[in-house]
């Protein structure tokens, strides 16, 4: 963990979370930074991710870190983490190592595909540092119990850091072999836990520490494991440009697809109700809630207005690799979609209501792969918070 004096300093949000810019300027101006280590090549333009260089000045920072004793070694423990939302709300749960063979044999399920190229640079990775710098996020119904045993060591944290969202991230160190092996006993009762984030993490880690760590006590790959009624969980806006938004009330109408006309684009949605804004109109399709002959992912709402609307109406068969779509998180505010209409850039915004997480473990149960950018899941973690040496 970052010494005390580096606490605040060191962690950082990640790729995803913060822009390219922010995380330039925090590997640029702040010698411990952690991103100086996961992202050498902001320090040095002509580093390559997946090069030699990069993984060599990967190392050597990460090493001065630990030789300066900017980080400092941790007895083995578990850790309980809490998240103070910047919406009120907080998340916590149990950062605990999970056995590398309960992800291949199936028993960690996941909803999302790996793309092997960025698996094998984050192995690579791994085995060069030999450590993982932030926890996977995992997900099950937990029990009460947990909560119990967690509010018996809630007094002082032992990290408490805020970042640029103003989210207040917290950490307590559990040692108590008695503790410990409570919560050992309760994780072993469950038969599965859920990816909510990190699966290319997940992966790597997991091949990694396979091939490279054969002992038993060694195979664990760091994870959050949360409650799924304490996630958030957010939706992703598609939207379209270089369409002709003027057919598609026609084509609700020929293909009697209920929809209403609305001028309120400030709805809470629910599930089977998908908001449709133009720059000229909004309107609410209303989804046939009757569908018993489609599968998990066919049910989804996403899924749905894909197959219904956007291969057959604009022929995008594909929302991965077709120029035409791009997807906004959810969390954005609707004037940004707004704005993106009023320029001409967009001609259409599909909006959905977040997926629950049941919907995703239905999907994950049946060995099946949520659609392409369907979820943004919270807490985000910070990177270097709290590491997990191999060494």
């Amino acid at each position: 963990m970052p010494a005390i004096e580096f606490e605040k300093t060191l962690p950082s949000l990640g790729s995803g979370k913060l822009s390219e810019s922010i995380l330039r300027e925090k590997a640029l101006h702040i010698p411990e930074s952690y991103i100086r280590v996961v992202k050498p090549q902001y320090l040095n333009d002509s580093i390559e991710q997946g090069t030699d260089l990069f993984y060599s000045t990967s190392l050597s920072n990460f090493n001065q870190l630990i030789e300066k004793h900017i980080l400092e070694p941790q007895d083995d423990a578990f850790y309980y983490y809490k998240q103070k939302h910047h919406s009120g709300v907080e998340l916590s749960g149990w950062i605990v190592g999970v056995d590398a063979y309960n992800y291949l044999e199936g028993s960690v399920k996941k909803h999302e595909n790996t793309l092997i190229g960025k698996e094998n640079r984050l192995i690579e990775h791994i085995r060069v540092l030999e450590s993982m710098g932030e926890p996977v996020l995992l997900s099950q119904k937990l029990p009460v119990e947990l909560k119990t045993i967690a509010n018996q060591i809630l007094e002082n944290p032992i990290s408490e850091i805020t970042d640029e969202y103003n989210n207040i991230h917290q950490l307590w160190q559990v040692t108590d072999i008695e503790t410990i092996h409570k919560v050992i006993a309760i994780f072993n009762q469950f038969d599965s836990l859920y990816i909510a984030d990190g699966h290319h993490r997940v992966a790597s880690a997991s091949r990694f520490l396979i091939e490279n760590k054969p002992l038993e006590s060694e195979k664990g790959f760091m994870a959050l494991v949360m409650d799924e009624n304490e996630l958030l969980i957010k939706p992703f806006y598609r939207l379209l440009k270089d369409i002709d938004e003027s057919k598609l009330v026609d084509f609700l109408n020929y293909h009697e697809i209920r929809y209403t006309l609305t001028e309120s684009k400030n709805i809470d949605l629910t599930q089977g109700n998908v908001l449709c804004v133009a720059k000229d109109y909004s309107l609410i399709i209303h989804l046939d809630i009757s569908h018993d002959d489609l599968d998990a992912k066919e049910k989804l709402d996403v899924s749905r207005i894909e197959q219904l609307i956007f291969k057959e109406l604009f022929q995008i068969n594909d929302t991965s690799n077709d120029s035409r779509i791009s997807f906004l998180r959810g969390d954005n505010p609707l004037d940004v979609v707004q704005d993106q209409l009023n320029q001409g850039s967009i001609n259409l915004a599909f909006l959905f209501a977040p997926n629950t997480m049941q919907e995703i473990i239905d999907v994950a149960d049946a060995g099946l792969i949520m659609p392409p950018k369907s979820t943004f899941i919270e807490p985000k973690l910070l990177t270097g918070m709290l590491i997990e040496d191999y060494r």
